[in-house]
């Protein structure tokens, strides 16, 4: 893991764009494809800004996500919709786009038909919530003893959130754990103290930790206040 700090928001974004820009021009070259699995909320907003406006054959990238709320893509809470706007402009416009819902008010079709769809990603930026969750594997939701374990085969799954609006779809971390690099991005000091909590040992309760603690799959964090 190899933790980096930054004086601003903006500088962050701009460093994690060059390098994820970077990491998909490789896999382009080597392997003629690469797919960028990306998280939502408001804080990627700049990021994918700057990535939309950076050279790169992105009509060989596949755009997907890391999870997705079970909502319709015109909801304002679908990450889904976020992607659209900011991420799959300009020269971006040309990647393909692989959402994870399909069926809004289905789950379980929704599960099956994001794993028949299913590509591994090249490279998956990660977020963390205030309480340590990542992706969408909440502490204390009913599935995340699923969705940490190694043994799941599928690579997406529904959970529940005890604390948040909306079923979610999330990839496995068996699934993010086969990435060729991961990447997470976090601001502010509070998301700063559960951060340096999860990376003294792997624990349930901050499932970022589960991330921090492993060697096989490079961690880049990227850090702002």
């Amino acid at each position: 893991m190899q933790w980096m700090a930054f004086d601003s928001s903006a500088a962050a974004a701009d460093a994690l764009t060059q390098a994820v820009i970077a990491d998909l021009a490789l896999a382009v070259e080597r392997d003629g494809q690469a797919v960028l699995a990306v998280s939502g909320g408001r804080s990627p907003v700049p990021f994918f800004q700057r990535l939309a406006q950076s050279e790169l054959d992105w009509s060989r990238v596949v755009v997907t996500l890391v999870d997705e709320r079970m909502v319709d893509e015109q909801h304002a809470d679908s990450n889904a919709r976020l992607v659209r706007e900011h991420l799959l402009q300009q020269r971006a416009a040309l990647a393909r786009f692989l959402p994870l819902v399909r069926v809004a008010d289905n789950a379980a079709l929704s599960v099956e038909q994001a794993c028949a769809a299913y590509l591994q990603p090249t490279v998956a930026v990660l977020g963390m919530g205030d309480d340590g969750h990542t992706a969408s594997l909440f502490p204390q939701a009913a599935e995340l003893d699923a969705g940490l374990n190694l043994s799941t085969v599928a690579p997406i799954l529904a959970v529940t959130p005890p604390s948040a609006a909306h079923q979610r779809l999330s990839m496995t971390r068996a699934a993010l754990l086969k990435c060729g690099k991961l990447y997470l991005a976090i601001q502010g000091d509070a998301k700063r103290v559960v951060f340096e909590r999860a990376r003294r040992a792997y624990d349930p309760q901050y499932p970022i930790s589960c991330f921090l603690q492993q060697k096989e799959t490079p961690l880049d964090v990227y850090w702002a206040p």
